[in-house]
């Protein structure tokens, strides 16, 4: 079983071993791991053997796992331009957290992480069944804190001084939002 939503201009699908190389390259841009990696700053460069093994094992990796890997596609043409997570899925409770990346810097800006995000959101909620969808956001990334909280994520918390970036600590601002504010 493969994850497959269609959105008007995305495509939100399980990652296929054809996009190696430009997730190799998000896997390693500086600035994407700047907002969303919680690794060193000066971390040598991954490999592009390491990436495609950490690819395969996300392919591997079943939907019913506690963790769900995604990749986000435009559909005209059909091109990959970002990836996500939904992680520590818990089916007793009905939780999960998510994470978003475009990785292609030239669609910044055009609504494609609020159009897979939203998408994402429908998915835990109706095919999931989850109740509870939480994220967690340095507080340095406001393009980020912007599209949670522009799909409907409330701000419920601070992580204080959880995320040291360039010899400096930052918080981590904790979101939620429930399947009755969806």
């Amino acid at each position: 079983m493969t994850l497959h939503i269609e959105t008007p201009r995305l495509f939100v699908k399980s990652h296929m071993l054809a996009n190696l190389e430009k997730f190799h390259q998000y896997e390693n841009d500086q600035e994407l791991l700047y907002y969303d990696d919680d690794g060193p700053d000066d971390r040598e460069p991954e490999t592009i053997e390491k990436t495609n093994d950490y690819l395969k094992r996300i392919i591997e990796n079943p939907l019913d796992s506690n963790k769900i890997y995604y990749a986000i596609h435009k559909n005209e043409p059909d091109t990959f331009i970002g990836y996500g997570m939904i992680y520590f899925l818990n089916r007793h409770n009905r939780s999960c957290m998510l994470g978003i990346v475009i990785g292609e810097k030239s669609e910044w800006g055009k609504g494609y992480a609020r159009e897979a995000l939203t998408a994402i959101v429908t998915y835990c909620f109706n095919t999931l069944e989850v109740n509870r969808i939480g994220a967690g956001v340095y507080e340095f990334n406001e393009r980020s804190i912007r599209l949670f909280e522009r799909v409907g994520f409330k701000r419920e918390g601070v992580t204080r001084q959880s995320i040291l970036r360039r010899g400096q600590f930052y918080d981590e601002i904790q979101y939620g939002l429930l399947k009755s504010e969806w």
